[in-house]
């Protein structure tokens, strides 16, 4: 609605679900840290692997690196159960966001990949490019995984107000297991940024303990095998949950996976030579 030299409009009934999780989380105990990871092997062994035909997106990659890395240290990703008991889990899901236009607007919606631990950097980018591929014409499309809720109960939830909204919340996502099944224990967010300016992005409002926002890529001068060279760095900011973990755990977590950042790797033998993944 237009009004003299001013508009009112209507922010999409996904962004509720965006209000009730800074409700929701308000009081958790997070732990930050802001790291700056080398990913020049990374993106170089990417852009070889599309010159080979084999098209992975940086996203894709760095989803599979974190799966793995979650998998050898499962208490980064743990849920409490109760007052003292904590559910570490296998398996590794995350969460991303992915851009889809809803109503005339663009608002991030929710796609859940699970078990990234056990697939392919290819699977994970086929699963990433169905969902940008997804039609959003409706409530439920509005979660972008199998295991999005039934139409009429999201038209029902969007119309009730936030106590009530927030209650279902605990009685859905106070379960580890329910969590687990409808949001995952990982969250991967991004600007897909590239230039010359450097920016992390602080997330403050999660409802998954463990998180990771991607902020830009940029050339800086760095050591690299004792030469200063141009590198590409990636700003990375990882969001822990303290009451699931303490920060000495925390910190070689974060350093097994800069680890595997730098190296470039996923498993160099999921792809041979001519891009093709092997049997």
């Amino acid at each position: 609605m237009s009004t003299g030299p001013y508009q009112i409009v209507t922010f999409p009934k996904s962004r509720l679900a965006t209000l009730d999780v800074g409700r929701y989380v308000a009081g958790r105990h997070t732990m930050y840290g802001l790291l700056e990871v080398d990913v020049t092997s990374a993106r170089q062994r990417l852009r070889a692997l599309r010159q080979q035909g084999c098209d992975v997106s940086f996203t894709a990659w760095i989803i599979k690196c974190i799966g793995d890395c979650v998998a050898r240290n499962p208490a980064a990703h743990a849920i409490r159960l109760h007052r003292r008991k904590l559910v570490l889990f296998g398996d590794v899901d995350i969460a991303i966001p992915v851009e889809k236009e809803v109503d005339g607007k663009a608002v991030p919606l929710p796609l859940l990949i699970k078990a990234t631990n056990r697939k392919s950097m290819r699977d994970i980018d086929k699963e990433i490019k169905d969902a940008l591929g997804h039609q959003v014409s409706s409530e439920q499309d509005y979660i972008l995984s199998e295991h999005a809720f039934a139409g009429a109960a999201l038209k029902l939830y969007y119309g009730l107000p936030q106590f009530i909204r927030l209650w279902i919340w605990r009685l859905i996502f106070g379960n580890p297991f329910r969590a687990k099944k409808h949001s995952g224990t990982v969250l991967v967010t991004t600007v897909n940024a590239i230039g010359p300016f450097s920016a992390w992005i602080l997330p403050t409002r999660s409802m998954i303990g463990l998180s990771f926002a991607l902020g830009t890529i940029s050339r800086k001068p760095w050591i690299h095998e004792n030469q200063i060279q141009a590198r590409e760095i990636l700003n990375l900011t990882v969001s822990i949950d303290h009451d699931v973990i303490d920060g000495a755990p925390a910190r070689r977590f974060m350093q097994d996976l800069v680890r595997d950042l730098e190296k470039g790797a996923v498993r160099k033998e999921e792809f041979d030579v001519t891009g093709h993944e092997q049997a």
